[in-house]
């Protein structure tokens, strides 16, 4: 009994230290920032959202194969004959689009990224910017509208990376200046709660969150560029 209280006092007293000093509240939220993203980790893990999403996934797939059984099938016998290659241009297409995991029925952009050395890549880089992108009806490849040239891609990115330093210092300052005002005028009594300190901590990570989301928005023109510019396979590799 006693050594269980003198524990819990240590325990007291070793806590207490950390918040009296001069780093104190920001390592106090740091860890029970860490310990909600980990606790929340842990509980989506176990209510089985994860594994519901994967066999979701899976379920899509065999959908997509039975699809792909079937136009195999009409292709048995003279029935449809006349069709043939039609049914064989179509077969082709989902053949690709289930390979590439992509939902898209142009077998230009399929066998583009098909072409791609690292084809992953270029889905992923697709999916981001392709409403940047445009077909030439001459040539049937693809390229940057017409509008978004080397230039403005590169504006795109400074604007970008200033409005995501911005918010960052907008969602910033209130913490820092209450921060900078707690230890400059400890002194002469000043005093800040820690709900204050608290409030102002997630309001800088909500300011982070969104200066993310927003220098993502103007890198997407970026990443269609960069699907362009994807390594192709070697023909004689």
């Amino acid at each position: 009994m006693s050594a269980n209280l003198n524990a819990e006092l240590n325990l007291n007293q070793f806590a207490l230290k950390i918040l009296e000093s001069a780093y104190g509240l920001e390592f106090t939220c740091v860890i029970i920032f860490l310990i909600v993203v980990v606790a929340s980790i842990y509980f989506i893990a176990k209510s089985g959202v994860i594994t519901g999403l994967r066999e979701f996934s899976e379920h899509r797939r065999r959908k997509r194969n039975e699809q792909i059984n079937e136009q195999e099938n009409l292709l048995v016998g003279d029935t449809l004959l006349e069709f043939s290659d039609e049914l064989q241009y179509h077969l082709k297409v989902s053949k690709l689009s289930n390979y590439l995991n992509i939902k898209n029925k142009d077998i230009d952009l399929l066998k583009y990224i098909l072409s791609c050395r690292d084809k992953d890549k270029a889905v992923r880089l697709y999916k981001i910017g392709e409403e940047y992108l445009e077909k030439d009806k001459e040539s049937n490849n693809y390229k940057l509208k017409t509008k978004y040239t080397l230039k403005r891609i590169k504006w795109y990115g400074y604007w970008g990376t200033i409005l995501y330093i911005l918010i960052n210092i907008f969602g910033s300052t209130p913490y820092l200046v209450v921060t900078y005002l707690r230890f400059a005028y400890r002194e002469d009594g000043f005093t800040a709660s820690n709900d204050l300190n608290y409030l102002m901590f997630f309001f800088f990570m909500i300011f982070f969150l969104i200066s993310m989301f927003v220098l993502w928005y103007y890198l997407r023109p970026e990443a269609a560029k960069n699907f362009l510019e994807m390594e192709k396979i070697n023909n004689n590799a």
